[in-house]
């Protein structure tokens, strides 16, 4: 402070600083001696040297009538206190000994230690005198610098201060975990813009949320990408405070960072296998599904830049249907390797079916003609990881082309793996859909196709009874004609040569008394025809390709046909079925000469007999079936819709209001039975459902214990009196991949089978077991079982056990739950013995990936 004029300076302050003897002990005391005015501003009239070293003002300043009044440097939020507590000491006048804070020239807080007594003057004026201490140290424990300054480095979260009165908002502090979490030391960072941290990362819309906050000198939260020094990216939730002066205006912001990466990367991987499941189950297209998982790891987790490989097994070749703009420069380059002949590091994963990594992909063989474009996308490292299926089968591969040295990290290997195990699900699962629809349209090919034979083979069969017809009709006008005339003889013996050369699909013989077969023609057996011709075969035991038995039966007909007998029978020849029809030719003496035997082929009538026949056996099953259907319906029917009839007729009569009880029993027993009737109902339509193929299953996650625990309150109206259903299970919930509407279903059926075929007061188990790979449920009771001669037929429709007459039910329950199942690809076990109860075990897949043929998505 410039000299001031002597005149202007206090003449108590000069008298003080006269006495040298007074002077040098004050200013050797630890503390501030003063001597003030007592008025607002505390006008000081003398203080020691001391005060310069804790408020950083001189005692002129002070002093000087247009100085520093010892008012403005009092903390404001103590300024009141003070000026009240040395009133209340006056008027008592008693000393007065507080402590305050005060603001140096600085704005740095020191805390003060005051003591001091009021002074009267004849003239009333009251002065103060006192000594004051810098008590700071005691209050904080230590140096407030030191200590601060340990505390943020020793705070996990990084803590960065930057000036808020400078342009670009310069970094002028950063603590010990802002170095461990960046790589970045504090000489690096001092005097920079935090903005470097989102390196060329600056389309986030959280940059301009946090400069508007900056411009606007207000505080914010965003969750932002950022880059250590390797170039490694990793997710900060960063909180940015303003910091003011005593006057309200904002000097400095303070950003605190905390590292979310781990956190935000299983939020976005979750959002991203939810997204991508999703499109799977509603079928979305390949390249759509693939273009998704690309986008979470290229924008969001900053891998690099990916493509899809998908291996075509049938043409022998690799396409890319994923990646970048098709205008893209590595992306042709990436075509272009794959149209040329060799191994690229994306085939290479795929014949080896293993992680193949590139470090200096410069160096790469199948990639030396194309460095431009490398250097141009600033591609270093390469890795391909092979996309396989659930049997372990290649389906093509993940190239990723990363702009820095590659090195392992087990969280970006972690997730590559997850990414990469959705995009193998996806392509698995569109190669299943291609296949699907090609066997359906084979199918569909195969039954027109089927149908077109088997009207052709009808219209051959119509043929072939029509010409038999003509032909047997022949045969006996020839027959007659015979016994007519003798002199017709030979005339009917060439007509009869003719037609028997001619004869369809059958052999003409004529065989004497000694078997010798004298004559054999027709269409079949033509290789017989020529050994007999040629004198080879001579009888009948010489045939060829007929079995001893049909020889037997031969000669045996051939015999009762020489005796007069006109005989029909069949036999085999090399796996064809003749008809023989069997007559005797008699001389214009009546005697006997020869046996004509006609055999005809009847090998495609017996076939078409044998599927007439098993198709009048199935409709004389559905027949059954019927029958059985409508008997059991009427009987079930039958029983609840009596009961129903006569508790409302007897409801009609009970009007007196004493009587409200036996209403209320009437009403139960109309409840009851219209229950009943709703289950019978729903077992004849899950049966059609079943029959027409409509049912399938709708997979959806759910806690199998909260299903058991619901069924178990909605049966307890038709337990039995006594009856208990008890749940035993192990943890707190079982979340399981099945349909939630057919379990429901099953287990309703099981518990309500349990509850019929049990006595009053007997306990249903309901057994929960969470294995490996599998679900298990077991519904055990105490019931009347299942004898042993009817256990192979409880899963028949409509069947009912022998000791089971007495207790309603159609008999559909069982074949229901069986179906239902498998539907699910379950298994379904029993045991029981007769009188000892029963146990019905369920065995469940806890994934459904590798046999969904019956899920609809």
């Amino acid at each position: 402070m410039e000299k001031q004029d002597s005149k202007k300076v206090n003449t108590p302050y000069l008298l003080f600083e006269g006495d040298q003897r007074l002077r040098t002990l004050v200013e050797n005391l630890p503390g501030i001696v003063y001597r003030c005015k007592n008025d607002k501003d505390r006008t000081m009239q003398f203080i020691s040297n001391e005060c310069k070293w804790v408020t950083g003002y001189s005692p002129e300043q002070f002093c000087y009538p247009e100085g520093i009044t010892w008012r403005s440097i009092i903390h404001p939020l103590d300024r009141d206190h003070v000026w009240n507590t040395l009133q209340e000491a006056i008027g008592k006048k008693e000393k007065f000994h507080f402590k305050y804070r005060v603001l140096d020239s600085g704005d740095k807080v020191h805390w003060i230690s005051e003591t001091g007594i009021a002074v009267e003057k004849k003239e009333g004026t009251a002065y103060l005198e006192g000594y004051m201490q810098d008590i700071t140290a005691q209050i904080t424990g230590g140096n407030m610098d030191m200590i601060r300054d340990r505390a943020l480095d020793e705070v996990s979260n990084g803590i960065v201060i930057s000036n808020a009165q400078l342009k670009e908002f310069p970094i002028i502090y950063v603590n010990k975990a802002f170095e461990r979490i960046t790589g970045y030391t504090q000489d690096e960072v001092i005097g920079k813009n935090c903005n470097f941290l989102q390196s060329d990362d600056r389309q986030q819309k959280e940059i301009k949320i946090i400069l508007k906050a900056l411009l606007s000198k207000t505080p914010c939260r965003v969750e932002i990408r950022n880059y250590r020094k390797d170039g490694a990216m990793f997710w900060n939730e960063l909180s940015i405070t303003p910091v003011r002066d005593t006057k309200g205006e904002t000097t400095h912001f303070i950003g605190v960072q905390n590292d979310i990466t781990q956190r935000k990367n299983l939020e976005l991987l979750r959002k991203a296998k939810n997204d991508v499941l999703e499109m799977i189950i509603k079928k979305a297209p390949l390249n759509y599904i693939l273009h998704r998982i690309q986008g979470v790891l290229e924008e969001q987790f900053r891998i690099g830049k990916v493509f899809f490989l998908v291996q075509d097994t049938k043409e022998k070749k690799t396409d890319r249907i994923s990646g970048e703009k098709p205008w893209s420069p590595l992306v042709k380059t990436m075509d272009a390797i794959l149209a040329e002949p060799g191994s690229s590091p994306g085939l290479q994963a795929i014949q080896s079916k293993k992680k193949e990594i590139v470090t200096d992909i410069s160096k790469e063989l199948s990639w030396s003609g194309h460095r431009d474009i490398l250097e141009e996308a600033g591609v270093l490292s390469h890795c391909s990881y092979p996309l396989l299926d659930s049997e372990n089968q290649i389906l093509g591969a993940m190239c990723i082309f990363f702009t820095d040295v590659f090195h392992q990290d087990p969280e970006r290997e972690s997730l590559l793996g997850e990414m990469g195990n959705l995009a193998s699900m996806a392509i698995e699962q569109h190669r299943i859909r291609e296949k699907l629809k090609k066997n359906h349209e084979q199918l569909e090919a195969y039954s027109k196709n089927l149908e077109k034979q088997v009207k052709r083979r009808n219209k051959d069969l119509k043929k072939t009874l029509k010409e038999l017809n003509m032909s047997n009709f022949e045969l006996l006008t020839q027959i007659a004609e015979t016994k007519a005339s003798k002199k017709r003889a030979e005339i009917q013996e060439a007509i009869l040569l003719a037609i028997a050369q001619n004869f369809p699909k059958g052999a003409i013989l004529l065989v004497d008394k000694d078997m010798h077969i004298n004559f054999m023609k027709g269409t079949e057996l033509k290789l017989l025809q020529g050994q007999v011709n040629s004198k080879k075969i001579a009888s009948i035991d010489d045939l060829d390709g007929f079995s001893t038995k049909d020889k037997s039966l031969l000669q045996h007909h051939t015999d009762q046909a020489l005796k007069g007998k006109h005989l029909s029978f069949e036999i085999e020849h090399q796996k064809n079925s003749y008809a023989v029809n069997t007559s005797p030719l008699l001389r214009e003496n009546g005697e006997v000469s020869l046996a004509l035997l006609v055999m005809f082929n009847i090998s495609e009538r017996k076939q078409n007999e044998k599927i007439i026949f098993e198709t009048l056996k199935k409709e004389k099953e559905l027949s059954d079936l019927k029958s059985q259907f409508i008997s059991t319906a009427s009987h079930e029917f039958r029983t609840p819709l009596s009961v129903i009839l006569s508790s409302a007729s007897l409801i009609e009569r009970l009007n007196d209001t004493d009587k409200s009880e036996r209403r209320l029993f009437h009403l139960e027993r109309i409840k009851s039975n219209v229950q009943h009737l709703v289950n019978l109902l729903n077992d004849f339509l899950s049966l059609t459902k079943l029959e027409e193929g409509e049912t399938k299953a709708v997979y959806e996650h759910f806690d199998l214990l909260q299903l058991a625990k619901s069924l178990i309150g909605e049966i307890q109206e038709i337990k039995k009196k006594g009856q208990t259903i008890e749940l035993e299970y192990s943890g707190a919930e079982m979340d399981i991949h099945l349909d939630p509407k057919l379990m429901r279903h099953i287990l309703l059926n099981l518990l309500n089978n349990a509850i019929k075929y049990s006595d009053e007061g007997q306990t249903i188990f309901i057994k929960v077991e969470e294995g490996f790979q599998t679900i298990q449920i077991q519904v055990i009771d105490e019931g009347i079982g299942i004898p042993e001669d009817d256990k192979p037929y409880i899963f028949r429709r409509f069947f009912r056990a022998k000791n089971s007459i007495n207790v309603p039910g159609t008999g559909l329950g069982l074949n229901i739950i069986k179906s239902y199942t498998e539907l699910m690809g379950g298994k379904l076990r029993y045991e029981s013995k007769e009188n000892q109860g029963s146990s019905f075990e369920l065995e469940f897949p806890k994934s459904t990936i590798r046999n969904e043929k019956s899920t609809d998505y």
